[in-house]
This record gives C-alpha cells, sequence and structure tokens, in this order.
C-alpha cells in the first residue's frame, strides 16, 4: 500500500467516523426527520385540557442516510485505491 492509498484510507475512515458521531449526537434516530413536534402547552392550558403543539422545521439525520453516505464512501474508496494500484502497476 503506497502513501497515496493509505492517505485516501485515513480520509474515508475520518469521514465514516464523523458520519457516525453526528448521528449519535443528533439522537440516534432510526428514520431521518424534517419536522419535529414540539409541546407548547402553558400552566393554564394544561389545567383547561388544551394541547398546543407546533410542527418546527428540524433536520435530524437518520441510520437510513447515515448508512447510504457510508456505503457510498466505502465504494469510492475501493475505487479510488483500484485505481491507483492498476496506475502502480502500470508504471512499472
Amino acid at each position: 500500500m503506497n502513501k497515496k492509498q493509505r492517505t485516501i484510507n485515513l480520509i474515508a475512515f475520518l469521514a465514516i467516523f464523523g458520519i457516525i458521531i453526528f448521528w449519535l449526537l443528533q439522537g440516534a434516530e432510526i428514520f431521518t426527520k424534517t419536522k419535529v413536534l414540539i409541546d407548547q402547552t402553558s400552566e393554564l392550558d394544561k389545567m383547561l385540557g388544551v394541547k398546543n403543539e407546533v410542527w418546527v422545521d428540524k433536520f435530524i439525520l437518520g441510520l437510513d442516510y447515515s448508512v447510504v453516505a457510508i456505503v457510498i464512501i466505502l465504494i469510492l474508496t475501493y475505487i479510488l485505491n483500484n485505481l491507483i494500484k492498476n496506475k502502480r502497476k502500470e508504471s512499472q
């Protein structure tokens, strides 16, 4: 394995590690969410039995998009490593 392949593998590892950490920090959701239901019920509303819930736009990364991104990174890494390996064989 030459220096370029090690660099590509290191970048891929850091990208995958970053995606996993970001997914965990977002709450480790299985499915991606684009809206979140927030309860804005006040004490008076609770006494009257009224619920005040509002949908707020917020992106929460899910495992579905995370796995797709990781698979794409792995495929690109494999292709780039094979291209670099083939170029090295051709030049010798």
